[in-house]
């Protein structure tokens, strides 16, 4: 597990950089600078100091540093001046300088528990972690209760990962202070690191109990947890965090990722409106929420999630690819041609967008551009198989069957153990009508791979069509499904292979989970209208039937079957109903 828990100079600097001055070094300030060579001295040096303190709190951090610059050089003593110098020069990262005029305050008061703070800190950002920790027990020899000394300590030792040093200074800590929240809290943090989840859980707890309204007691709980794996614990324990601090961005975010784990996406959503709402530079909330709109198919809102993103880095391609797949599903093809063209001109010759561009190309009836792209792209890149399946399959829609199989074969010549290319072969063989060459291809495909479960549904179906080799077609179609469960187009294919072997029960239970799947496939439509026949089931078979021809009605076969069966005429009863088949976009 990465240590996440400590990470030693930033801390050690921040916080001894920014430690206020208590009461009792307020009397040291008074003290350094009251012993002054004399009365026009001291006031000299006083008011230099003076001035400077208020530059620095309206941010003039330079001017800051003349004024104290002043006031140290006529009075080289005065710790509180060279403190304050220090903690300028450790502003600006400046660890030389500001190692110097700590040390000089040091040497001018040896007790200044802030003066040996701030060293300790210097020493932990230069790596001399030794001279750190004499630092920090000297601070402690001189005050055992100083809470911070306790906390720098412990936090560098756990991030030694000298564990058992870090857990003995925090409970020391506890001890000279019982009712100390960072006690228990940091305890806490070094149990989480070493995964010791138990001990860490009994910790953050204990912070808890010590004060109900301590937030990052429950993030280490919720942390915890979902380390632990127990999401529903996790979650409420973040949720109670979030009550405490509801502008905790980095809890919502932790959040959010929780209830997408657990497939709770509305819940999701609403943090992360929440996060997008509070920081709009969030960009990978947007993209969360995209993803989530886009599996909710709330396309609309999809597409403007990534807009977003993609408005703020144009060059990312992942969320230009997820914004041009939205917008296909919204059956704006142009605008996502615009997409793809764009990520193409940052990644020239990429295959996947090549191949995305053909495929849309394809849907929207223009398959010549499909084929003219994909041709340049493979004299281009030769090497690629997918580049040969794709023109293969778009040669097959424009009936050029035999350069599709040249193509196909091309493919495989270079990939032989492509099934997608064997099975694209003989889907193409099927199409010229050499059958016996489609089965031969068919199994060569299930050869190279077993489970690929179109071929398994196609030569099962295939089977089933002619009703030959039906208990070898029930056996290939149930693998297709192991591979695809629930498919509604394989669970047509089982269902007319148990129609064709008699089993007419089994048959109409396969067909109505189907329609469940596909209810506006024509062909699963007449399926079943069949089966209600065959099982004089009327009344059924004839509401099947004119479903599937409302769906194609260019089927002559079907009419011919519904006028045959008695049920009339079916043009007229269809005349004033709209077709329902799905129309090209």
């Amino acid at each position: 597990m990465k240590n996440i828990l400590f990470i030693l100079p930033v801390i050690f600097l921040v916080a001894c950089s920014s430690i206020p001055r208590s009461s009792e070094n307020e009397g040291a300030r008074g003290g350094s600078i009251g012993h002054m060579a004399d009365i026009q001295t001291q006031s000299d040096t006083y008011y230099h100091f003076m001035v400077g303190s208020l530059l620095e709190q309206e941010g003039k951090y330079d001017a800051a540093l003349k004024q104290y610059t002043a006031a140290y050089r006529l009075d080289p003593n005065a710790s509180e001046v060279a403190l304050s110098i220090a903690s300028l020069y450790l502003r600006k990262g400046q660890l030389g300088d500001a190692a110097f005029y700590a040390q000089k305050a040091v040497s001018s008061e040896p007790d200044n528990t802030r003066a040996l703070l701030m060293m300790a800190g210097i020493y932990a950002s230069k790596k001399q972690f030794d001279e750190a920790i004499n630092a920090y027990r000297k601070v402690l020899t001189i005050d055992p209760k100083q809470e911070d000394a306790f906390i720098y300590l412990g936090t560098l030792y756990a991030g030694l990962k000298r564990y058992d040093e870090a857990l003995a200074t925090f409970k020391s800590l506890g001890k000279a202070n019982p009712d100390s929240l960072m006690s228990p809290y940091y305890l806490g943090r070094i149990y989480t690191e070493r995964q010791m989840f138990k001990e860490a859980l009994t910790e953050f707890k204990r912070a808890a109990s010590l004060r109900d309204d301590f937030e990052p007691a429950y993030t280490g709980i919720a942390l915890v947890y979902e380390l632990m794996n127990k999401i529903p614990q996790a979650i409420k324990a973040y949720k109670n965090a979030v009550v405490l601090n509801p502008l905790n961005l980095e809890v919502r975010q932790h959040l959010a990722q929780l209830y997408i784990q657990q497939n709770e996406l509305d819940n999701a959503l609403e943090q992360l409106k929440r996060i997008t709402s509070m920081d709009s530079r969030d960009l990978d909330a947007f993209v969360k929420m995209g993803l989530i709109y886009a599996e909710q198919k709330k396309f609309e809102e999809a597409a403007e999630a990534f807009k977003t993103v993609s408005g703020a880095v144009p060059n990312d391609v992942r969320v230009r690819r997820y914004l041009a797949s939205t917008l296909v599903a919204l059956g704006r093809f142009e605008a996502a041609l615009v997409e793809y063209r764009t990520i193409l001109a940052g990644l020239p010759g990429d295959t996947d967008t090549l191949l995305q561009i053909a495929a849309l190309y394809s849907q929207m009836h223009r398959t010549v551009e499909a084929v003219s792209l994909l041709e340049k792209a493979l004299a281009e890149q030769p090497g690629k198989p997918e580049l040969y399946l794709y023109l293969g399959n778009a040669y097959m829609d424009l009936e050029k069957y035999q350069q599709a199989v040249d193509t196909l074969n091309k493919g495989l010549h270079m990939a032989p153990d492509r099934d997608d290319l064997m099975f694209s072969l003989a889907v193409v063989y099927e199409k010229m009508g050499k059958r016996d060459e489609m089965i031969v291809t068919l199994k060569k495909t299930i050869e190279l791979k077993p489970d690929n479960a179109d071929a398994l549904n196609y030569l099962g179906y295939t089977y089933a069509e002619k009703g030959e080799n039906l208990d070898e077609s029930i056996r290939l179609i149930k693998r297709a499904l192991i591979s695809k469960p629930g498919n509604g187009y394989i669970l047509d294919s089982l269902a007319w292979a148990y129609y064709q072997k008699g089993m007419l029960k089994e048959a109409l239970e396969k067909m109505a989970e189907a329609i469940t799947k596909e209810g506006e496939d024509p062909v699963m439509r007449e399926h079943y209208g069949d089966i209600f026949f065959k099982l004089s089931k009327k009344d059924q078979a004839r509401e099947q039937w004119l479903k599937s021809l409302e769906l194609d009605r260019k089927n002559q076969k079907l009419r011919e079957k519904f006028k045959a069966a008695g049920f009339g005429n079916p043009d007229e009863l269809l005349k004033d109903i709209k077709p329902r088949g799905k129309d090209p976009k």
